[in-house]
């Protein structure tokens, strides 16, 4: 009985009236006339310093690279190995782009005349290791350039460049001899040195004077 009259109550109640869609558009007309927005300056199109530049296929082909070669006799070590490091990435370049291959190729002759300082000629180590258990072999400095002296200063080169693919990319344009010659006349490279503390010792004393030292003046 209780579910009888709940269903008759129901349908006894009235439903709200809808408004017919005739109603409604003029007013909804009238809502979109009363929006009314000013017209906005156009938009210039960019500047060349406000486009992202990267480098195409063709900046970084092999053709586009340039060769230089380099002779380490009486050069130091480390500070020859990171200005050749530099021109492997680009960085002496103003299209430098991180992780493109923007760089140039290197040669480097004469790798056994390679200075270093203090006494890392005795007491600098490398290690190496066959990946089979007791397999670490350790030289010095003065074992290595006697046995491989190329290896020293592509350890040097590399240790500066990325740890990723696109480092071990760069590291085959880098070509070290030992000795004058290369075989690399075809590409014509050009003759690159540094100048600075790189070559050349300091040649400039500082002297100190003490602006409160005693003066004598007679």
């Amino acid at each position: 009985m209780l579910a009888l009259a709940a269903s008759a109550l129901a349908f006894s109640t009235p439903l709200p009236s809808l408004a017919p869609a005739s109603s409604l558009a003029p007013a909804a007309a009238a809502r979109a006339a009363s929006i009314c927005m000013e017209e906005g300056v156009a938009s210039l199109p960019p500047t060349p310093a406000q486009k992202t530049w990267f480098p195409k296929s063709a900046d970084t082909a092999a053709d586009a690279k340039d060769w230089y070669v380099v002779d380490a006799e009486g050069l130091r070590l480390g500070r020859m190995a990171s200005e050749c490091a530099k021109v492997l990435l680009g960085k002496n370049k103003a299209t430098f782009t991180p992780g493109a291959d923007v760089g140039d190729a290197v040669v480097i002759i004469n790798a056994e005349k390679v200075v270093v300082t203090g006494k890392k000629f005795t007491d600098k180590l490398y290690r190496r290791h066959s990946g089979r258990p007791g397999g670490m072999k350790i030289e010095s400095y003065e074992e290595l350039q006697a046995r491989m002296p190329e290896r020293i200063v592509e350890k040097a080169i590399v240790g500066m460049l990325p740890k990723n693919s696109h480092g071990r990319k760069l590291f085959t344009h880098l070509k070290v001899y030992k000795g004058p010659e290369h075989p690399h006349e075809a590409q014509q490279p050009q003759p690159l040195t540094f100048g600075g503390l790189t070559n050349t010792p300091d040649k400039r004393v500082l002297e100190y004077v003490d602006p409160d030292a005693p003066k004598c003046v007679n």
